[in-house]
């Protein structure tokens, strides 16, 4: 007989805390408008945010994003090379590579993805998943190049080069402008300037359950054609008040130029 501090294998199953299991189903159903395309075979969406962890834990030999990843990459890279060349038929090769590689870099596909909502339509193992999978940039900017890749299969290119466009075209602009206003490409300088400092700033004190900066110009000097900007980026933490200066050629460069420095002073007070 099984006395009253006696617990059956059964009986020390149910007592443990239950974990709750996200709903991706709603994040899935969220994901396609955002994205901006239509799709005709919804299983390539489903398929784009389903990571290895989910399918070893959940349908061994099935499939995951891995391969349409590999797609959407070589379809992402192709859709950034002809913009960039077509738009700077004046610049070398070498400049062209760098401007590429920074705009697909893991860290701007993970900031895209995050304001996609990608991380919400995640298919991933448990332990993924508790450890912060969905918030992770490699998992992130992994599935943001298979839904490319899944856009490309369901729609084709004229479809997949559509959503690069609506989803890196700000970036595209402003690395552009950055660009005509210097002599040469300093590749550092560039990795820098064309971080999207703003969404970093936004999503840093979102996270620490903060309001967003607040961005005021200045001030502006100097002709029409080379007009400088002045932008001031101002962001509270409680009692205190974090300013920082930003200077461009026009008002947006200005903003991100704050933005960055305000990153810089709220990753230290924050992080």
């Amino acid at each position: 007989m099984n006395d009253d501090r006696t617990m059956t294998h059964r009986e020390r199953r149910l007592s443990r805390p239950a974990i709750a299991i996200h709903d991706y189903l709603a994040g899935i159903g969220a994901l396609a408008p955002r994205l901006g395309h239509g799709f005709s075979d919804t299983d390539l969406l489903v398929t784009a945010v389903t990571h290895p962890s989910w399918r070893n834990e959940n349908a061994p030999g099935g499939e995951d994003n891995q391969r349409l990843e590999f797609l959407g990459d070589a379809v992402l890279g192709l859709t950034i090379t002809q913009e960039l060349v077509q738009r700077l038929p004046e610049r070398k090769e070498g400049e062209l590579t760098v401007m590429k590689s920074q705009l697909v870099r893991e860290s701007s596909l993970a900031v895209i993805a995050e304001r996609l909502g990608v991380g919400l339509a995640l298919k991933l193992g448990r332990g993924e998943d508790q450890t912060g999978g969905r918030h992770r940039p490699s998992v992130l900017a992994d599935a943001m190049e298979a839904l490319i890749g899944a856009v490309f299969l369901d729609g084709g290119y004229d479809a997949a080069r559509e959503v690069v466009m609506r989803l890196f075209g700000e970036a595209i602009e402003l690395m552009i402008e950055q660009l005509q206003q210097t002599d040469s490409l300093d590749p550092g300088a560039l990795s820098a300037n064309t971080a999207n400092w703003k969404t970093a700033v936004q999503e840093l004190l979102q996270r620490a359950g903060l309001h967003p900066p607040i961005y005021t110009l200045e001030g502006e000097e100097g002709p029409v054609h080379l007009r400088k900007f002045r932008v001031a980026a101002v962001a509270r933490l409680g009692e205190t008040l974090l300013t920082a200066h930003g200077e461009g050629g026009s008002k947006k460069i200005a903003e991100h130029d704050a933005a960055a420095e305000l990153y810089r002073q709220l990753h230290e007070r924050i992080t």
